[in-house]
């Protein structure tokens, strides 16, 4: 049987892969219906080693009508390029093959078929192998179009990356690359540009063109494209996107713009489970939203949050200009009757309303939180099983009381630190340089978390420290206290030729530091009740075991809180719930990547959102694979870790980068072996911002999608003071 004849690359298309192999199928593919990909030649599986003694003459004449040269010389295997894997990397490229050089690049090719990559990857190795011979393209730019966010799976988005030259150093992982983010609507944006490769209107050109091919072949494409000096644009490479999550809506039930950055958002890590979001997390809230109203007036819209995929989302509905206006009315009359607590809601006077909130905690509330959570402890054991449901009332009720004056006094905290950031940049930087936030470190060495403290919210997760408890040196707080004294003298002193700044400096200074640690106590003290709501929840859940609703008793965190009410009280096994199905389906949700909002957010209220990382410090910079909120200061440099949840805890090892959805006071120990936390929801006052200033490790929180853009192994530069992860510098090497 004689061996295949060699083929043009413009005649061969997607029905020939077995013989051509993927690449070249896709490419001939690609010439059909219009691309510009540059000319070639394929050698057939199966033309054979030995070439140039072997058909040295047909090999020479197909090559001639290329051209002169220099060629790419790409392996092309059958298997390559499909639908289940694509042995991207895998695979011989030898680019600027002179034509006397040919045959040993062909050889070097057929010879990746079976190297050690390949056989690692997939268990089909010494599969076999075509070569792809084309004319080499000399571009200015290349890179690689996605016609589908790889982290979000969104099919409305198109992600084009790009680096100067060849693309060589984009897929091997060599550069980080400029990055484009085009619309639905075909609008491109940049998302970071540290070599400022390609335009606006080039990255849309690109997009344009990858979407045009992907329609065509009805599924999201991985594109390679270069564009020459002559600024077209030649297509090298298309394949059917491989391992993408998948395509999910998030537009929310409900109109309006929701967040997952605010209040009961940066507690809550993962989709929520159904007991939890429809008893526990409901009840706060409405208690939260009376309180407000009953403390300043304000009248929150409802729904106060929507579920979207399994994921929480609060709404920032009543910051829109009409549903102000709504609320203007009562909360002048509160304005009237308490001045210094509707004071609390101004940046400028929230100075004059935290000690009211501060003395009402200490002196009221905390004690009698306290109290309540000792007489449930006391009854939970002994009460019959059908009293639980009141008890958990009773409790989730203080708990939303004391919820109130967290946001109160971390909201106040916030505010504090945003007045303090916009004095230091105003009046300091100039002279100082740096930031605001050396002087808000060093206040209280950090302990170990109380056998209440939780991971996230959600009581399905039991409370507890879940990782390995190390004591912080003191030697090391003793040199964060030195450093913020260093940094109050250095104030202090390019102050002093102005008396009315150093005044106000010294009051804004005294206020946001008192606040520091205060917001920390209270946290910490949130969720005292969580320990014995969640045993009142498992009591029900053993009662329902015994009746044949449920299998085992942690089935009830996905049961709501009426069908575990009706079930409770009903005498035989009545309720038939597909527990596994919820179960399943939240592991699912689990791997979904959600946006930091849905719905459409007011422009006011996101021109005050992305002006406020800047207010404490942001800078964006252009080599930035993530950024987020400045939280504490310094550089640190170091391989990535991602942690999602307290079952890969003790995964994280001395020196390594946290990366984390976002922490509660369970994850303190971490901190004490992180070289710096990244995380992707979180304000300048959440949890990881504070405890990173007192263990002293540089933090970036509220970056959005750090768990997904970030991975495990990746060597990168986090900078606490404005706000970026980078790739580490020197060999630019963005994986592991």
């Amino acid at each position: 049987m004689s061996a295949p004849s060699i083929r043009r690359l413009a005649e061969v298309g997607l029905a020939d892969a077995s013989e051509v192999g993927g690449k070249a199928a896709s490419l001939g593919s690609l010439l059909a219906d219009g691309a510009r990909v540059p000319d070639g030649v394929v050698l057939p599986a199966g033309f054979g080693a030995g070439l140039s003694e072997a058909r040295g003459a047909a090999f020479a004449d197909a090559v001639a009508e290329l051209g002169a040269g220099p060629f790419a010389v790409r392996s092309s295997g059958v298997a390559e390029d499909g639908a289940e894997h694509s042995f991207a990397g895998m695979y011989e490229t030898v680019l600027d093959v002179a034509p006397e050089d040919l045959p040993a690049a062909v050889e070097r090719c057929l010879a990746s078929a079976t190297g050690e990559r390949v056989a690692g990857y997939d268990s089909n190795d010494g599969v076999p192998m075509a070569v792809l011979i084309q004319r080499m393209v000399r571009p200015v730019a290349a890179g690689v179009a996605l016609t589908a966010d790889p982290v979000t799976g969104s099919r409305q988005t198109c992600v084009v990356t790009a680096v100067r030259g060849l693309g060589e150093r984009l897929v091997s992982g060599e550069a980080p690359g400029d990055e484009w983010i085009v619309a639905d609507d075909g609008r491109a944006s940049a998302r970071r540009q540290p070599e400022r490769t390609i335009d606006q209107r080039q990255a849309e050109a690109v997009a344009t063109e990858a979407r045009r091919i992907a329609a065509a072949r009805g599924a999201p494409q991985d594109i390679e494209w270069a564009i020459d000096a002559d600024d077209a644009l030649w297509i090298l490479q298309a394949r059917p996107m491989t391992a993408l999550p998948p395509d999910v809506s998030w537009a929310p039930p409900a109109q309006g713009a929701f967040t997952r950055q605010l209040r009961f958002g940066e507690w809550i890590s993962e989709p929520v489970t159904p007991l939890f979001e429809s008893w526990l997390l409901s009840a706060m809230e409405e208690r939260t939203h009376a309180d407000y109203l009953r403390l300043i007036g304000q009248r929150v819209p409802r729904p106060y949050h929507v579920i979207v995929n399994g994921w929480y989302f609060y709404t920032l509905n009543w910051a829109t200009p009409g549903a102000f206006a709504r609320s203007l009315p009562n909360m002048l009359w509160h304005l009237i009757r308490t001045p210094r607590v509707i004071a609390g809601i101004n940046p400028s006077t929230v100075r004059h309303s935290f000690p009211v909130v501060e003395r009402e905690w200490r002196s009221d509330l905390q004690p009698r939180y306290r109290a309540a959570v000792a007489v449930a402890e006391a009854r939970v054991e002994a009460l019959p099983v059908a009293d639980m449901p009141g008890l958990i009332d009773e409790l989730a009720d203080v708990a939303g009381e004391s919820f109130t004056l967290v946001t109160a006094l971390a909201g106040a905290g916030y505010k504090m630190e945003i007045n303090l950031a916009r004095f230091y940049r105003r009046h300091l930087a100039p002279s100082l340089g740096g930031s605001h936030l050396p002087l808000l470190t060093g206040f209280e060495a950090p302990i170990d978390p109380a056998r209440h403290a939780v991971t996230s919210l959600d009581w399905s997760h039991a409370p507890g420290p879940g990782a390995r408890t190390a004591t912080r040196p003191a030697a090391d707080h003793a040199a964060l206290v030195e450093t913020r004294h260093a940094a109050e003298e250095a104030a202090f002193a390019a102050l002093a030729s102005s008396p009315r700044r150093l005044r106000a400096f010294r009051k804004l200074l005294a206020d946001a530091q008192h606040l520091v640690p205060v917001r920390e106590e209270q946290v910490a003290e949130l969720t005292l009740a969580w320990p014995v709501m969640r045993r009142a929840v498992l009591r029900i859940g053993e009662a329902l075991v015994a009746r044949g609703v449920i299998a085992e008793s942690d089935d009830i965190f996905f049961l709501t809180r009426d069908e575990a009410r009706s079930a409770l009280e009903s005498a035989g096994p009545g309720l038939r719930v597909d527990v596994a199905a919820r179960r399943s389906a939240r592991e699912q949700q689990a791997r979904l990547v959600p946006p930091p909002f849905v719905g459409r957010l007011h422009p006011l209220m996101k021109r005050l959102m992305d002006g406020m990382s800047g207010i404490l410090g942001a800078d964006p910079s252009d080599r930035a694979i993530v950024s987020g909120t400045p939280a504490s200061p310094g550089r640190a440099t170091g391989p990535v870790r991602v942690i999602r949840g307290p079952d890969q805890f003790d995964e994280l090892q001395k020196g390594e980068i946290l990366v984390v959805p976002m922490t509660a006071p369970a994850w303190t120990p971490l901190f004490t072996r992180a070289a710096a936390v990244v995380t992707d929801i979180g304000s300048a006052a959440a949890h990881a911002s504070i405890i990173a200033r007192e263990y002293g490790i540089p933090a970036v929180v509220g970056c959005g999608d750090a768990t997904a853009r970030l991975k495990t192994g990746m060597r990168v530069t986090v900078d606490g003071g404005t706000g970026n992860v980078e790739p580490e510098r020197g060999g630019d090497a963005v994986g592991p």
